[in-house]
């Protein structure tokens, strides 16, 4: 990566036609079937601005680029700038954290002398200054088979990764923190992938967490299925996973020879939240207490349910998500007196009094809801064309509809409207379902 930047600018894949400057290739627009994982999109190593349809009027509101691989040497500068001095490379070196990780990894990435002046991200565990938090993986790049395209929600930033991590593992989920849990198939040792930094964080083996079905497997040389409902990190720097199958909620810290658990029956949500790691469960919302050297880690509950809507667990299910800083819980329901079949109620978790207040707003934003996890999202910049107070379904959440507006209940198909398709499909796309349908 040179320090002179290039800033060409070009139509982005995301929006409608045009040309684009990224790496000299042109770049289609969506036909109104196409999902926004068929868009071709094409790596360049310069932070080359894209005109996105997302902002309207042309105005940059999304950039496509490729974040180097730590291990990859940068490209000689056409200025002396390695003679900086570590006093104002370290001062850069801060503000580029303090930005975005993103931006931090290009600093490290120009040259030997400044990255003797900053931090290696990959030597500080699960520090919280180099989680990527405000990036989710959207798909899979064209480019090859473990490249994977991650967007920034914040600012509407969309770059290419290579994952070679991947090659050896199977992913099982995402977290709220940006990290991708991977599964070590031969010997099930769990680890965490920061995509952006390329660190492992190593966790025990599933091993003892097996039912008595999978161990006998597993003896008979058979491959299991490992499965992931949720999984967040918690302040003490444990991380929390909630496997679907073995169903059992455990916790562990890097280092640590197994997994210890808290929970061992079902929960249909979870969400790693201000640093504490909560659960929606048919009893209503918990949070994991860690407790001490004496006492194992519980759930304890913080707000129950039954005192604020009836909840079958057949027809119903819980999701909890993280909208701007609120906690909020959205229900499900099954409607038989419609033809769209589905009603979502939506209430923000009062952590002080213990209650579910129920809401008809999200602040400005709209939510996108799979049945595995939720984001939320701005509805102004960088993604004015979504629209605020909607939930948006991802295709494992429901069928006949595309958004849900909770002020009053509107349905709405997306088909035909105004705004570029590939912006919602995108990220309608990428919530949805577990393990490989995340790859």
């Amino acid at each position: 990566m040179n320090c002179n930047w290039g800033t060409k600018r070009a139509r982005s894949a995301f929006g409608g036609g045009g040309k684009a400057a990224l790496s000299g290739q042109s770049t289609q627009p969506l036909r109104p079937n196409d999902r926004c994982v068929h868009s071709h999109l094409h790596p360049s190593w310069g932070a080359k601005r894209a005109r996105s349809a997302l902002g309207g009027g042309g105005k940059p509101a999304l950039s496509v680029q490729s974040l180097p691989h730590p291990n990859n040497s940068a490209s000689t500068s056409t200025r002396d700038w390695a003679n900086l001095g570590d006093g104002p490379a370290g001062l850069i070196a801060e503000l580029a954290l303090a930005s975005d990780v993103a931006d931090y990894v290009r600093f490290r990435a120009v040259c030997q002398p400044w990255r003797r002046c900053s931090p290696d991200p990959r030597a500080g565990g699960l520090d919280g200054r180099f989680l990527p938090r405000q990036w989710i993986m959207l798909d899979k790049a064209l480019a090859g088979p473990r490249r994977h395209r991650f967007l920034n929600i914040s600012t509407g930033e969309c770059i290419h990764m290579d994952l070679p991590e991947l090659a050896e593992h199977t992913l099982l989920a995402l977290t709220p923190e940006g990290l991708l849990l991977l599964l070590h198939e031969s010997t099930l040792v769990v680890r965490l992938l920061n995509p952006l930094t390329h660190q492992l964080t190593h966790l025990p083996p599933v091993t003892a967490l097996l039912s008595p079905e999978q161990s006998r497997s597993r003896r008979c040389g058979l491959q299991i299925k490992v499965m992931v409902s949720g999984v967040g990190l918690v302040a003490d720097s444990s991380v929390a996973v909630s496997f679907f199958d073995p169903m059992v909620l455990a916790v562990a810290k890097p280092g640590d020879d197994s997994w210890t658990v808290a929970h061992n029956d079902g929960i249909n949500t979870t969400l790693s939240f201000a640093g504490r790691f909560y659960c929606a469960t048919y009893r209503g919302v918990m949070v994991l207490n860690m407790g001490s050297d004496q006492q194992p880690p519980r759930l304890h509950m913080v707000a129950d349910r039954s005192k604020s809507f009836y909840f079958n667990p057949m027809a119903h299910s819980l999701h909890l998500a993280d909208n701007g800083g609120e906690l909020m819980l959205v229900h499900r329901t099954l409607c038989h007196d419609t033809k769209y079949g589905r009603r979502y109620d939506v209430y923000r978790v009062d952590l002080e009094a213990g209650v579910l207040v129920p809401v008809k707003c999200f602040n400005g934003r709209a939510v996108f809801m799979g049945m595995g996890r939720t984001i939320s999202v701005s509805a102004q910049n960088p993604f004015p064309c979504v629209a605020s107070d909607t939930i948006y379904m991802g295709p494992d959440c429901d069928v006949k509809i595309q958004g849900y507006n909770i002020a009053d209940g509107r349905r709405c198909d997306l088909i035909g409207a105004v705004c570029p398709r590939s912006v919602v499909d995108c990220l309608r796309y990428c919530i949805q379902g577990f393990g490989k349908l995340l790859a």
